[in-house]
C-alpha cells in the first residue's frame, strides 16, 4: 500500500463536563450526488469542501483521525457543505478526473459558484486547515491572488515560483510549467536546492501532460545535477514512471532499482518500487523479493503486507494473497479496505479455478 508517513499528534484536553458531547460531533458529510450539491451550494450561497480520497490513502486516514475529528475543524465545516470523494469507485472517478486529482488526499474549496477557489494536496493538521481554508474562503493565498500579485510584479521571481507549485498542484501542466519557466528566467541564479525543487515541479507537470520524452529528460537533468540528494532520488522514482507510460518497462525498472538499490533497508523505499510493480504489473519477479524484505524489516506493518498481498495477487498466487491480506486485517479488523482486498484475492481464486475448470 503507498503510504506516506507524516507524524503529527494533536492532543486536546477536556477539563469541563466530560459528559457532554461537543456541539459538533464529526463532520456532516453529504452523501448527494456532486451535481445536487452544486446546486444547494448555489441555492443556499454557500461554499463546498472536497476532500478527495482513496481507501488505501494512509494519510487519507490521517485527516479522518485527526484533523476532521477536530472541534475547529467541525465548526468551520458547519458553514458550508462538505463532501467525501473516493476518487476511485462511483461517480467519484468523474468528478476526480474533472479536477485533475492526481495526489491524494487533495482538498478543495469551491465557491458557492462551483469554481474551485484553491486546494492542497497531502496531509493538514487541524490547525493548518483551518487557517489555510479560511484565506482561501476570503481570497488570501489563492491562485487568483498571485495571478494578480505577478502581474502587479511581474519581475517578482519568488511570486513566479508559488503561483507555478499552484498551478501544477491543481493539475494544470501548462499553466505550471510557464509559471515555472518564467522564475527560472528571472532567477538563473537561485540556489540549487530551489532549482531543483522548481525542475521537479516541472517534471511532475510534463507528466501529467502527457508530455512523457519531456518528463524523462528533465528527471534525467535534475538527476544529474543533484547528485546525493533527494531530488536525485525523486528524480528515479519520476523517470521509472515515465519510462513506464512509454512503454519502456527494462528502463523503468532499471531506474526504480537505482532508487531501491540506494536505500536497501529501508522498508518505505522498498514498499514503494514493490507497490508501483504489483499495480502496474511489471517487474514482478523483481519485486517478490524486495516486498519480502520489506514486509521484515517493517515488521510485518499491515500497509506494507498489504502491498505484498497485492503483488501475489498480480503474480497469479492468490492462495498466498488472502494469506498475507488475513495477515494485515488481523493488525486492523476494522480496516474495510483490507476486508475489500481480501474479497478480491478471493474472487479472483474462484474465477480462476472455474476457467481451469476445478
Amino acid at each position: 500500500m503507498k503510504r506516506i508517513s507524516i507524524l503529527i499528534v494533536t492532543t486536546f484536553c477536556v477539563t469541563v463536563a466530560l459528559s457532554a458531547p461537543p456541539a459538533f460531533a464529526e463532520v456532516a458529510w453529504s452523501e448527494d450526488s456532486f451535481e445536487t450539491i452544486l446546486e444547494k451550494a448555489r441555492a443556499e450561497n454557500k461554499h463546498v469542501l472536497i476532500d478527495f480520497y482513496t481507501t488505501w490513502c494512509g494519510p487519507c486516514k490521517k485527516m479522518d483521525k485527526e484533523t476532521y475529528t477536530a472541534l475547529g475543524v467541525q465548526e468551520f465545516l458547519g458553514e458550508m457543505i462538505a463532501v467525501k470523494i473516493d476518487c476511485e469507485k462511483g461517480e467519484g472517478i468523474e468528478v476526480a478526473e474533472k479536477f485533475r486529482v492526481h495526489v491524494y488526499p487533495s482538498t478543495a474549496l469551491l465557491g458557492p459558484d462551483g469554481e474551485e477557489i484553491d486546494r492542497v494536496v497531502g496531509f493538514l493538521d487541524a490547525d493548518d486547515f483551518v487557517t489555510v481554508m479560511n484565506n482561501y474562503k476570503n481570497g488570501i493565498e489563492t491562485v487568483a491572488y498571485y495571478e494578480k500579485k505577478v502581474k502587479e510584479n511581474p519581475q517578482d521571481a519568488d511570486l513566479w515560483k508559488i503561483l507555478g507549485i499552484k498551478h501544477a498542484d491543481a493539475g494544470r501542466s501548462a499553466e505550471a510549467i510557464g509559471a515555472l519557466q518564467t522564475y527560472l528566467e528571472l532567477n538563473p541564479n537561485a540556489k540549487t536546492g530551489e532549482k531543483a525543487e522548481v525542475n521537479y515541479t516541472v517534471a511532475l507537470a510534463q507528466y501529467e501532460a502527457g508530455e512523457y520524452k519531456d518528463a524523462v529528460g528533465t528527471y534525467t537533468d535534475l538527476a544529474k545535477n543533484n547528485p546525493d540528494s533527494e531530488w536525485y532520488d525523486r528524480s528515479l522514482t519520476g523517470a521509472a514512471r515515465a519510462y513506464y507510460k512509454l512503454g519502456q518497462e527494462k528502463k523503468c525498472i532499471e531506474s526504480y532499482m537505482k532508487y531501491v538499490d540506494r536505500h536497501p533497508d529501508d522498508p518505505g523505499a522498498l514498499n514503494s518500487f514493490a507497490w508501483f510493480c504489483a499495480s502496474k504489473r511489471v517487474g514482478l519477479d523483481a519485486a517478490l523479493p524486495v516486498a519480502l524484505k520489506a514486509a521484515e524489516l517493517s515488521d510485518r506493518s499491515p500497509g506494507i503486507l498489504d502491498t505484498l498481498a497485492e503483488l501475489y495477487y498480480a503474480r497469479g498466487e492468490y492462495d498466498k494473497a488472502i494469506k498475507i491480506g488475513k495477515e494485515a486485517l488481523s493488525a486492523e479488523p476494522e480496516d474495510q479496505y483490507f476486508k475489500d482486498q481480501i474479497e478480491k484475492f478471493q474472487t479472483a481464486k474462484i474465477e480462476a479455478e472455474k476457467r481451469a475448470g476445478k
